[in-house]
């Protein structure tokens, strides 16, 4: 018989039956560990590569013409939050059909998750019979391929329900699908009220300022000021729903004048339901996208290495520039192929071994293992135009003349973050814009003379990020009150 009266010799959570049991989970957890490690498999490793090759460059469409064609690559930029239409590939919506959100964000360059294709909706035919796309047309907005191997990708909405809507604002959803229904299809109208019923069935003029109106709900694509934090940084809700002014329509007047008098028709949109094609001023922004997926030469490769460079922002390049000259300790401007490797990887950069010594070995020209680091950084650095250097000479100068010399004190006591572009549309904080300039400076000698070529060099490496004159251009005036 038992004596229960023993004490119990092992604690209730021992297992009795395997001693090495706890031991063993632990080895077979490690090695499932390095294995995913090794084959690139950690959910860490996945995420950081959809990140990357999510914000990798798209060609846009050169036109011909002054319309919109079926087939065109296009991004589309809200009025309101000055953002543009992005997917965001890392979250995926919990429903059956495979889906991620859509968001407005800001961009520098056109990217695989910001660059849309024009497509018809081919379940109706073409009265118009041309490939141009026309007001109350139907068609779909289809995502870029390249974002999701080749799948079929459409901007999509459906009624909202309590358990269907936007995560922040709680209206209709907008997300992108891979689903062949008739909520993917959408239509546009003109943004002015009074010439919008004479526009429709006219074909759409790539600078026309369009509401985008999904067939189905009949109301409008919208994005708001309403921060949605992403692995993308701080962007804008996109969402469908109808912005109208409540002024009264003038009835009697219109009808005086012969017009329709419905009064949802006629009243003018708010700024979040307004949007306006983007597609390339120049014909070097279109091209094969296949290469930029190609790493079989360096060249193709370079071309993704300078995507994710600018991928990091206006600073990206200087940022580069600063870890590299961190690491030359030796002041010669040399650095060797560990700390090249180190230093990208330490800027984020995704590159596999094979590829970080491709790269190394096209500048290594001696054979010595080691390469000039500023020679590397030239490879990427656009130089000015005159216009862009004309408005750092006048910054320069503005500095130097407000406080008789220009160093990093007073550049501090100078800058004016309240206007940045950034601030403004509330991208960043006055506090992080202000942060991000001092950074990518010497901050150990605040009081020595910046020269004018060190300035220049700065607003050089600023200036190869920015494709846009009117960015760079807001960016000096706005923090140097030109």
């Amino acid at each position: 018989m038992h004596n229960y009266n023993v004490d119990h010799k092992y604690k209730f959570q021992t297992r009795i039956g395997n001693w090495f049991e706890e031991w063993e989970l632990d080895e077979t957890k490690k090695k499932d560990y390095l294995k995913n490690r090794q084959n690139g498999q950690l959910a860490s490793i996945v995420k950081d590569q959809k990140t990357n090759f999510s914000l990798r460059l798209a060609s846009l469409t050169f036109p011909k013409d002054e319309y919109i064609h079926f087939g065109f690559h296009i991004m589309l930029q809200n009025l309101k939050t000055q953002g543009f239409l992005s997917i965001d590939i890392q979250e995926k919506l919990k429903i059956a059909e495979e889906a991620y959100n859509v968001t407005t964000a800001p961009a520098t360059q056109p990217t695989v998750r910001s660059v849309f294709v024009v497509v018809p909706y081919t379940k109706e035919p073409n009265f118009f019979g041309d490939d141009v796309l026309h007001y109350g047309q139907h068609f779909r907005i289809l995502a870029n391929p390249r974002i999701s191997n080749n799948k079929t990708f459409y901007l999509h909405s459906l009624p909202q329900t309590p358990t269907r809507c936007a995560k922040i604002s709680r209206k209709q959803e907008v997300c992108a699908i891979e689903s062949d229904v008739f909520n993917t299809v959408w239509k546009l109208e003109h943004s002015d009220p009074k010439i919008r019923f004479e526009m429709e069935g006219q074909p759409i003029r790539i600078d026309d300022v369009v509401l985008v109106k999904h067939s189905f709900t009949q109301h409008w694509l919208a994005s708001d000021d309403i921060v949605y934090q992403n692995d993308f940084g701080r962007e804008r809700e996109v969402f469908v729903h109808s912005y109208q002014c409540l002024n009264k329509t003038q009835n009697l007047i219109a009808e005086k004048e012969g017009r329709t008098t419905i009064d949802i028709p006629l009243r003018n949109q708010e700024p979040q339901n307004l949007w306006k094609f983007i597609v390339a001023t120049k014909q070097n922004e279109q091209f094969d996208e296949s290469v930029m997926d190609d790493n079989r030469n360096v060249k193709n490769l370079m071309i993704r290495v300078k995507q994710q460079i600018t991928g990091k922002g206006s600073y990206g390049l200087r940022g580069l520039a600063k870890i590299f000259f961190e690491m030359d300790q030796n002041n010669n401007g040399v650095v060797e192929y560990d700390d090249f490797k180190w230093g990208l990887r330490n800027f984020g950069l995704n590159l596999s071994e094979d590829e970080t010594k491709m790269i190394f070995q096209t500048f290594d020209k001696n054979n010595n293992g080691k390469i000039e680091f500023n020679e590397f950084l030239d490879a990427f650095r656009l130089q000015m135009s005159d216009k862009r250097l004309y408005f750092v000479q006048r910054a320069y100068a503005s500095i130097e003349q407000k406080s008789g010399k220009v160093t990093l004190d007073t550049m501090g006591r100078t800058i004016n973050v309240k206007e940045h572009p950034d601030v403004l549309k509330g991208y960043k904080t006055e506090r992080q814009v202000f942060q991000e300039f001092v950074s990518h400076w010497n901050k150990g000698q605040p009081d020595k003379v910046i020269s004018f070529q060190e300035f220049g060099e700065f607003y050089q490496d600023v200036s190869s990020a920015i494709q846009q004159d009117e960015t760079f251009e807001a960016i000096l005036k706005k923090s140097w009150n030109l």
